[in-house]
């Protein structure tokens, strides 16, 4: 059992790898394939940058919880788990950008595009000139507008899960 406020050796990337071969990790685990199956896919939607549907996404979580109620209920659930199953629509609904816009993941994005900023584009005179133009930097990336005339950066994202695209509300202009 690991140590409060430690942290422990799992990442996006090791629960990526986890989920993207459900068949193979229930076999290894013992755990349902559904299950694993479902939790990959909710892992995914709250990780993306797209507007969930909300009443898709309830539904879904509330089937995925009978699932692992009614196979696993000796084992008690984590809360974490609990918090996405039970609150996650909330949550969601409560949230003003897209929920994976709130991802360590895109913290730590963002951080590398600060340092990044601050070694090209600042004057390094003094602290107070590299803060300036280092926030300056910022408010320039982080406008809507300007960011809407560079181009989309490529997507390395594989295929969307057909399941999630229920999910998912993929907005297509015309």
């Amino acid at each position: 059992m690991p140590k409060q406020q430690s942290g422990n050796t799992n990442d996006g990337n090791t629960a990526r790898k986890f989920f993207r071969h459900p068949e193979k990790t229930a076999e290894i685990t013992g755990v349902e394939f559904n299950l694993i199956k479902r939790l990959g896919i909710i892992l995914e939607c709250v990780n993306c940058n797209m507007k969930i549907n909300l009443e898709k996404f309830a539904e879904f979580t509330r089937v995925t919880q009978d699932i692992y109620l009614r196979k696993y209920s000796w084992y008690p659930m984590p809360i974490s788990l609990h918090k996405i199953l039970f609150n996650g629509r909330d949550i969601i609904e409560a949230c003003i950008l897209p929920i994976g816009s709130y991802s360590e993941e895109a913290q730590e994005a963002r951080n590398k595009h600060n340092t990044q900023y601050r070694e090209l584009f600042t004057r390094k005179s003094s602290r107070i000139n590299t803060n300036t133009d280092l926030l300056h930097r910022l408010l320039i990336t982080s406008d809507r507008y300007i960011a809407s005339l560079r181009a989309a950066p490529k997507s390395k994202k594989g295929k969307m899960d057909r399941e999630m695209k229920k999910i998912v509300r993929i907005m297509f202009i015309r």
